[in-house]
C-alpha cells in the first residue's frame, strides 16, 4: 500500500459525528449534491450493455436525465433533452439509434457530436442554421468495462479522481475478459449515507447476515488504510479454511492467481468497489430525497480464458451463484434500512449514545470527510485516534 496509516483495532470507541439534520434536512442534502456529488465521477453502465454501435441507455442522475450512446469504441454522454423545446429526446430506457439521435417529439436529429443535422421544416426557423443548436454533452470515460460520467466540466481526469488503488482494481476486476453477473438498480427508503455506512462496517454481519456472511471477520486478519479521498479495507482469509477451499477450486478452473483477500474501497462520497476471488462489484449511491436514495450495483466475474467449453460452463455457474448471493445480501440489508432511517431521525435520542466501535472506524472517517466538505466541520475536527501497538 502507498503511505496511509493502518488503524485497526483502537483503544477506544469513536464518536458519531453526524446529527439528525444530516439524515433529514433538505438543505444539508443540497450542500452534499453541490459540493460532493456534482464535482465527481459516476459509474452509470457497463460496456457489455451496449452490444451494437448505436445502442443507447437512458438514466437520471442528480436530477439530470442522461443518454449514454455507443459510437464506435466509445460511449458518449448527452443530456437527454432536445434543444428545440426541451422535450426528452426519448423516454425509452434503452434502444438503438444507428446513425443519429432523433427527438421523439418533433423529429430534430443530432449527430454523434450532438450537433443538429436535420431540422424538419427548417425554413420556419430562419435565421437558425444547421449545427447552431446542439445537445449538452458530458465527459465520459471507460475504465475496463465501467462507463463513468462526470457532470462537472472542471472535474479531474477519471483515474486521478479515483486514486491509484481504485483505478487499478477497476482495470483488473472489470476488464473486457470479465462477464456480467448481474446489475441491480434499487430505490431504498433511507438517506444515502445509511447505505454507505452499512457498507463500511462488519459489526452488523452476525445479526443481519447469519446465512450469508455468518460471522465477523477475524480482527487480526483485517487492515484499514485511510487516505484523503478514500479508504481501503483488506480482509486476509488465508488462514480461514472454509473460505480457502472453494476459492482454490475455482482458481484451478479459471487459471486465475489465488489471492485469498477480500478487498473493499470507498472513494468518498459514493463509489464502493469490493469483492474476492472471481466476483467483484461496484456500487453507486445517489440521494433522491433526504429519506430516499437510489443505488446501482454492477457485479462481474471472471470465468476463465474465452473459447473453452469449461469457461462457458463456469460462466453459467458463477453467474447463477453470484446473482443469488448478491441479491440475498441486498435483501438482508434492505430490511433494516427503514428502521435505521426512523431511528436516526427520531426527535429524541438515548443519553450518552451515538458510539462508533473500533471495528466501525471507517464510518468515522467517512463522516469526518463529509463534514469537512459540506462546511459543517468544526475549526478543529476530530482526528482518528492512534492504533494500538
Amino acid at each position: 500500500m502507498r503511505g496511509g496509516s493502518i488503524v485497526f483495532v483502537h483503544d477506544t470507541h469513536l464518536p458519531q459525528l453526524l446529527s439528525l439534520a444530516h439524515y433529514s434536512d433538505p438543505a444539508v442534502q443540497e450542500r452534499e449534491i453541490q459540493r460532493l456529488f456534482l464535482p465527481g465521477w459516476h459509474c452509470l453502465a457497463l460496456w457489455e450493455q451496449f452490444h451494437r454501435d448505436g445502442d443507447f441507455k437512458t438514466i437520471e442522475v442528480l436530477g439530470r436525465p442522461l443518454l449514454l450512446w455507443r459510437r464506435g469504441d466509445r460511449i458518449r454522454a448527452f443530456l437527454n433533452v432536445c434543444s428545440h423545446r426541451f422535450s426528452l429526446l426519448t423516454d425509452r430506457p434503452r434502444g438503438c439509434f444507428p446513425g443519429r439521435l432523433k427527438c421523439q417529439y418533433h423529429g430534430w436529429e443530432y449527430d454523434e457530436t450532438g450537433n443538429t443535422c436535420k431540422i424538419p421544416d427548417a425554413q420556419s426557423f430562419r435565421p437558425l442554421k444547421k449545427g447552431e443548436l446542439g445537445l449538452r454533452e458530458y465527459r465520459a470515460e471507460l475504465l475496463g468495462q465501467l462507463v463513468f460520467v462526470t457532470l462537472d466540466d472542471a472535474a479531474p481526469p477519471l483515474c486521478d479522481y479515483l486514486g491509484p488503488d481504485l483505478a487499478q482494481l477497476c482495470r483488473e476486476r472489470f476488464s473486457m475478459e470479465h462477464r456480467l453477473t448481474y446489475i441491480g438498480d434499487k430505490v431504498q427508503p433511507c438517506n444515502w449515507k445509511i447505505v454507505i455506512e452499512n457498507l463500511l462496517e462488519s459489526y452488523h454481519i452476525e445479526a443481519v447476515h447469519p446465512r450469508t456472511f455468518r460471522r465477523f471477520p477475524v480482527p487480526e486478519h483485517c487492515t484499514h488504510t485511510f487516505y484523503p479521498t478514500y479508504d481501503y479495507y483488506i480482509h486476509d482469509y488465508r488462514d480461514e479454511p472454509d473460505s480457502v477451499a472453494a476459492e482454490k477450486f475455482i482458481c484451478r478452473l479459471t487459471g486465475q492467481p489465488l489471492d485469498l483477500k477480500w478487498r473493499h474501497i470507498l472513494r468518498y462520497p459514493n463509489i464502493a468497489v469490493g469483492g474476492s476471488g472471481p466476483w467483484y462489484y461496484l456500487l453507486m449511491v445517489f440521494p433522491l430525497t433526504p429519506a430516499t436514495c437510489r443505488f446501482l450495483t454492477f457485479t462481474m466475474h471472471y470465468p476463465g480464458p474465452p473459447g473453452r467449453w469449461k469457461t462457458r460452463l463456469l460462466h453459467r455457474v458463477l453467474k447463477r451463484f453470484g446473482t443469488f448471493m448478491g441479491k440475498q445480501i441486498n435483501r438482508e440489508d434492505a430490511r433494516i434500512y427503514p428502521g435505521i432511517q426512523r431511528g436516526l431521525t427520531a426527535s429524541d435520542r438515548p443519553h450518552g449514545g451515538g458510539l462508533i466501535s473500533a471495528r466501525e472506524e471507517r464510518i468515522f472517517a467517512f463522516q469526518r470527510h463529509l463534514l469537512q466538505h459540506i462546511g459543517d466541520a468544526d475549526e478543529h475536527p476530530p482526528t482518528l485516534p492512534h492504533a494500538r501497538d
